[in-house]
């Protein structure tokens, strides 16, 4: 599976690398009420675009998982002392006697 990985991901780098080549003329950047415009390669505003796209997606990803992980964190605090709890039942347990043995089953008749 690794191996697939690696292929993949060299080809993926391949095709990244021929895409910058066939791309270098400049493109004019513009935002318009936040400040000046500027000249940059297309493929660095593409790829710019992609780190933000992909920057903003994991942001709002990781703030609409908040809940769960809120839950998560009370489980495994609930968990604990549960844990505790039982550690100190079974304290007193193992330090009792143990009870007499059964006895033995009487002859039939």
């Amino acid at each position: 599976m690794r191996i697939i990985y690696w292929i993949f991901a060299g080809l993926l780098a391949a095709l990244a690398g021929l895409f910058a080549l066939g791309n270098r003329g400049d493109v004019r950047v513009d935002f318009w009420p936040l400040g000046p415009a500027f000249e940059m390669p297309v493929f660095v505003a593409l790829v710019g675009a992609l780190y933000v796209g992909f920057g903003l997606g994991a942001l709002i990803a990781w703030l609409a998982q908040g809940r769960t992980r809120k839950r998560a964190r009370e489980a495994t605090k609930r968990a604990e002392a549960l844990a505790r709890e039982l550690a100190d039942v079974k304290k007193p347990a193992a330090k009792a006697e143990p009870p007499p043995p059964a006895l033995p089953p009487a002859p039939p008749i």
